[in-house]
């Protein structure tokens, strides 16, 4: 998998023990969900993320460690995902295409985020964050840097 193009990381959850997004194989589009928040900064960040990037997910199930479980590629302009916006605290969307996804049958093989990321973020929303990041730079020396390792993890 070409990594020059993984621009960000965004938590992502589901209830209880359950992976969100496992049923979708690679190559297979799906509505990547954005938290509906009290203020517009969700809704506006969601649909400026520029179509072509590639989005890591990071997911922690009940009681489980933080896992990269998938790369995802934004597959519209954020103007294109907008108008199909529904109501609900789920409603903001952004359709993606599936470039990796992790082997759900054996959690073991699953990247642990921290490990592989080398950074201890909160994740108290579900914005995606910059992997360009001070916080990761400080860890990798460069963007280039990390994603030479990320290719390693997803290839």
């Amino acid at each position: 998998m070409d990594c020059s193009r993984l621009e960000y990381i965004k938590n992502v959850n589901d209830d209880g023990d359950v992976w969100a997004y496992e049923g979708y194989p690679i190559g297979a589009y799906f509505r990547l969900n954005f938290k509906e928040s009290k203020d517009t900064s969700v809704d506006t960040h969601a649909f400026k993320l520029p179509k072509g990037s590639l989005i890591i997910l990071s997911q922690r199930p009940a009681g489980k460690n933080r896992y990269l479980t998938h790369v995802v590629e934004l597959v519209n302009e954020g103007s294109e995902d907008e108008p199909q916006r529904e109501k609900g605290t789920w409603g903001i969307f952004r359709w993606v295409k599936v470039h990796w996804i992790a082997d759900f049958t054996d959690v073991s093989r699953i990247p642990l985020d921290k490990k592989e990321r080398r950074a201890d973020w909160g994740w108290f929303d579900t914005k995606a964050k910059l992997l360009s990041s001070k916080n990761l730079t400080d860890q990798w020396g460069s963007i280039d840097a990390l994603r030479a390792h990320l290719r390693e993890v997803f290839n």
